[in-house]
């Protein structure tokens, strides 16, 4: 849930989200060769249930994601796959507003890191 939800919430917090961002998220982390503990099926299940979520009611889906994203930064390798799925979401859109910084910064504080780092 923390990697895919970092991504969504960023790729959410513009107001809008597209097929570019949606694509690029599924395609990289399946296709990441320090990613390959997670399951393909699995993780297209959490992203679906997490993009009905953040359509739904965007603040109470981010701080499900904060809070899964709290827990999963005491382990490296999801706290780098969070950190490296945030900047996906950016990268997707090909630009950063505000919002996306302001995230990006909760994400980064969420995994212990200091804000501005991801």
């Amino acid at each position: 849930m923390a990697i895919c939800g970092a991504y969504l919430m960023v790729a959410f917090a513009d107001g809008r989200f597209d097929d570019s961002e949606e694509s690029r998220l599924l395609s990289s982390l399946i296709n990441d060769p320090a990613l390959t503990f997670l399951d393909a099926k699995v993780l297209e299940k959490t992203y679906n249930e997490l993009v009905a979520a953040f359509s739904a009611e965007y603040g109470a889906a981010s701080e499900l994601v904060l809070d899964a994203v709290k827990t999963a930064g005491g382990d490296q390798t999801i706290a780098d796959a969070v950190a490296k799925a945030s900047r996906l979401a950016v990268v997707a859109d090909q630009r950063i507003v505000p919002q996306e910084e302001k995230i990006l910064e909760s994400l980064a504080l969420a995994l212990g890191r200091e804000p501005g780092s991801l």
